[in-house]
């Protein structure tokens, strides 16, 4: 009997993923992938960092070459040919070879698209030479070979003397804003992902960057209660962020380069490179083409075994529009991740359909489902890890009224050892049911181990209060003997059980800015003296906790009170006295002085 054939388009996470999967389980498969691209099978989230020159080799970016991964499974590679039209009525592709320009047909039983995406670009530009993205390895090898041009032609100018061009970089690195022109090395469009694991690429060589982001943050997908204090830090490190701006025009030279740009709150900015990272669009030319349905986000709509409206053609990986476990909407995650699982899950159902077919006698194994994602995911800008897992709150909020939030402030591991680093942490849930609804953490240290944690609690189905029944490892060195995410589920067990309620710190800022319902609170600082002197909230009363109990006369009970102290032990202490001396109206300040001043400590 004739071998069926898979055709795999795309040979990075999904496709190479799928390849490997189809031949481990089948010898009698005949397996092709068509890359319109020269390497297959790298890790495109390294990219950043082999700009900067962190990842000094680009053979280390590459975990599989096109020789070793084609003999290890038996597969026909195809670099260099781009599949350019589909004919799922005839199960046929069309393909190019990207190197002479010739056109074939090549027939299969079974098609897997995982083309990816393609960075967003805006429309007013062209091809000015001076534009960069970053997507694959040549983007990267654009950009390093840009900046090693500029800083060639900058040392040149400078007649080779070290102190001076150091000097003036360190210049340029703060900025300055002029009232008409910023002058600047590395112009960012867009403070996503991308964007911003570029600053310190840029960094590193001394070179002075300027963000411009649309919205009114950076990292919009996740909340202001964690990105507050990653601005804070960006800002220390010299970073300029222009938020709520966008690129209004543009001038270009002779010779096909940018060298001004105008944007909606500046009047001009005079870049040496222009890098847009304003978000990826999900490669579906091919699928739409053929009439392959696509959702509301441009990605492919698949079932649960992914596979398409066509029962010959699954698809995977970062084109595919992918069910939201918390919010049941298509999304699409663009995570290495998530599209590895789907090529493993594609080839498991495709060869089930085969045996199906081919062996009566042998009953097929289930289907493989791919139910959805949380969407986890994590970034590292210089040495600030951001993590995320599920909802953010702004979006929870939005689908759910039940929605609220704890924010929670602990050390990596205990204080007393050495190398302790503050994380700030967001915990989103229902607080009807306890539901846990998303996390996001930011922090110099263990913002990876707390997302992942609050990941696997999220995918058990756990309540917020059962995260104070976790066992977690403990060492000094590792954490603490009340782990911060305990932490989290007794505070969700107090505020459940009535035991303390709070006040977010939005909703205070409302307060006290009404002049009326300013005059009907009273703000109580718990901390000590110096704490209070190093800042605090505007009109607070300081009353040091350990000398609350005999100044409580001073308080007035007919007042609603809002007791804050730096992270919130101290308050609920004192939120617990004030109740236990017939105080009604009393509320703790949801992250206390931390969330209210979110400053990354250093």
């Amino acid at each position: 009997m004739k071998k069926k054939k898979v055709i795999i388009i795309g040979a990075v996470a999904a496709g190479t993923s799928a390849a490997a999967k189809l031949r481990r389980l089948s010898e009698d498969i005949d397996i092709t992938i068509y890359e319109k691209d020269k390497y297959i099978s790298y890790a495109s989230c390294g990219l950043p960092y082999f700009v900067s020159g962190k990842i000094n080799n680009l053979h280390d970016l590459l975990v599989n070459s096109v020789e070793s991964f084609s003999k290890r499974f038996n597969l026909n590679i195809k670099i260099m040919h781009e599949v350019v039209n589909i004919n799922p009525k005839d199960k046929f592709v069309i393909v190019k070879n990207n190197e002479n320009g010739e056109e074939f047909k090549d027939a299969f039983d079974y098609l897997i698209i995982t083309t990816g995406t393609n960075p967003a670009r805006l429309p007013f530009f062209k091809n000015e030479t001076n534009i960069c993205v970053l997507k694959t390895i040549d983007d990267a090898l654009i950009i390093r070979d840009y900046i090693d041009v500029y800083m060639r032609e900058y040392t040149n100018n400078n007649e080779n003397n070290e102190a001076a061009i150091k000097e003036s970089l360190a210049k340029n690195k703060t900025c300055n804003f002029y009232d008409e022109k910023i002058d600047v090395n590395m112009l960012i469009a867009g403070a996503g992902f991308i964007g911003l694991e570029l600053i310190e690429a840029f960094a590193e060589r001394n070179l002075s960057t300027v963000i411009i982001e649309k919205t009114g943050q950076i990292l919009p997908n996740f909340d202001s209660e964690v990105i507050d204090y990653a601005e804070d830090y960006l800002e220390k490190k010299g970073v300029k962020i222009l938020k709520n701006c966008t690129i209004t025009d543009y001038a270009s030279d002779d010779n096909n380069k940018i060298v001004s740009v105008k944007t909606s709150d500046c009047n001009e900015i005079s870049p040496d490179i222009v890098f847009l990272g304003i978000g990826v669009r999900p490669e579906n030319s091919l699928a739409k083409e053929c009439g392959i349905v696509l959702g509301g986000r441009g990605g492919i709509i698949v079932d649960k075994n992914l596979k398409t409206n066509f029962d010959c053609i699954y698809a995977a990986g970062d084109c595919v529009e992918a069910n939201d476990l918390l919010s049941g909407q298509n999304k699409l995650f663009c995570l290495a991740s998530i599209a590895s699982k789907q090529g493993r899950i594609v080839a498991e159902n495709i060869i089930n359909v085969i045996k199906g077919q081919t062996a009566r006698e042998e009953k097929p194994k289930k289907s493989y489902n791919f139910a959805g994602s949380i969407g986890t995911s994590i970034i590292k800008i210089f040495d600030l890890q951001i993590g995320k897992t599920g909802l953010s709150y702004k979006e929870a909020k939005s689908l759910n009224k039940n929605t609220a939030k704890i924010e929670t402030h602990s050390l990596s591991h205990a204080g007393y050892y050495p190398g302790a680093e503050m994380i700030h942490m967001i915990t989103i849930f229902d607080k009807k049911t306890g539901k846990i609804l998303g996390f996001e953490s930011v922090g110099k240290e263990a913002a990876d181990k707390k997302t992942d944690i609050m990941s696997m609690a999220i995918y058990s189905n756990l309540k917020i209060t059962d995260l104070a029944k976790l066992e977690l490892s403990y060492h000094p060195s590792c954490g603490s003997a009340k782990d911060s995410i305990n932490i989290i589920g007794m505070i969700a067990e107090n505020l459940f059980s009535g035991e303390v309620e709070f006040i977010d710190c939005e909703e205070l800022r409302e307060i006290i800015s009404d002049k009326e319902t300013g005059k009907e609170i009273q703000i109580i600082d718990v901390r000590n003296p110096g704490e209070f002197k190093s800042g605090h909230i505007e009109g607070a009363k300081l009353i040091p906790l350990n000398s609350l109990r005999e100044n409580i006369h001073e308080l007035d009970k007919s007042k609603k009170s809002v007791i804050y102290c730096k992270t919130g032990y101290r308050a609920y202490v004192a939120y617990k006295l004030l109740k236990n001396n017939g105080f009604d109206d009393v509320k703790c300040l949801n992250g206390s002085y931390l969330s209210w001043k979110r400053d990354q400590e250093i």
